[in-house]
């Protein structure tokens, strides 16, 4: 017995530099880490942990090179709906809800769409001064998206009917005032063989365009734009295809398979100055 508390007593008394050079150990071992964690980082500062205060329920990737807002203002604001048949049945829950904002301060337009079968929302921003677009979609409180350079050849806002696709538009010569704004119907019939739509049963067949005849009258900051982009729009008109700067407001298609998208607009407010935040489209 009296040599178990000989024993523990001993322990007792060497402990503490038992576990001083056990914490020297442990702290030289903590310092040659962070020393060789500091010179990794200083050689590969891409390799450092990223910020989690970033917030993840909205993530733009895309070109590096493009600058884009966190937020725009207009003050035009075109509502529309889209409704979607199979024949002539009209599709359930089908089509979306579609507000177009234009600005007069600046050559800026915004797209916001509204799927009312899923609930995912679609947004696009064009901004001519910063040579800029960028594509949105979210759905149940997050989003994600691109940002581009702005180049009209190829420039597809999202839109019911891809209105990318449409190329070639021929008038009709038809005209009619819609919610106030004349505008003129453009038949379109070459969009079959489209390389993206082949070997689909919704290559399209027909598609009926209503586009404002002044495009300032729906987008005043229109004028706003920059010479070259001016001059490739006339170009472009010139040529038969459709610069997607200035929304139809009004649109019939008719896909091959027999299924059809009607556009149309239910109202048009003029000086409706909103300022739209790119994280809108989470909320």
């Amino acid at each position: 017995m009296k040599r178990l508390l000989l024993l523990a007593m001993v322990l007792f008394f060497c402990m503490p530099e038992t576990q001083a050079q056990l914490l020297k150990k442990i702290t030289g071992k903590k310092k040659e880490k962070t020393e060789e964690t500091e010179e990794i980082e200083d050689s590969y500062p891409q390799a450092r942990p990223r910020s989690t205060a970033a917030n993840p329920a909205l993530i733009i990737g895309g070109d590096e090179k493009v600058r884009v807002d966190s937020s725009y203002e207009y003050d035009m604001a075109v509502y529309q709906e889209s409704e979607a048949f199979q024949g002539n049945q009209r599709v359930i829950d089908g089509g979306e809800d579609i507000v177009i904002y234009y600005s007069s301060t600046e050559a800026a337009f915004c797209i916001q769409l509204q799927s009312r079968s899923t609930g995912t929302k679609y947004h696009f921003y064009g901004d001519f001064a910063k040579e800029s677009q960028l594509m949105l979609a979210g759905v149940g409180g997050i989003a994600s998206g691109d940002k581009i350079k702005l180049e009209l050849e190829g420039m597809e806002p999202v839109y019911p009917g891809e209105i990318g696709y449409l190329s070639q538009l021929q008038r009709t010569g038809s005209k009619k005032v819609i919610s106030g704004v004349a505008c003129e119907e453009y038949v379109a019939h070459n969009l079959r063989r489209d390389p993206r739509v082949v070997n689909t049963n919704h290559a399209k067949v027909t598609a009926y365009v209503w586009i404002p005849m002044d495009p300032h009258s729906v987008f005043p900051g229109y004028s706003l734009m920059p010479n070259h982009f001016k001059m490739q729009i006339e170009k472009m008109r010139i040529d038969g295809s459709y610069p997607p700067v200035v929304m139809p407001l009004e649109m019939f298609l008719e896909y091959g398979n027999g299924d059809k998208v009607y556009t149309y607009t239910t109202m048009i407010i003029v000086n409706e100055r909103r300022k739209v935040m790119l994280t809108d489209i989470n909320k």
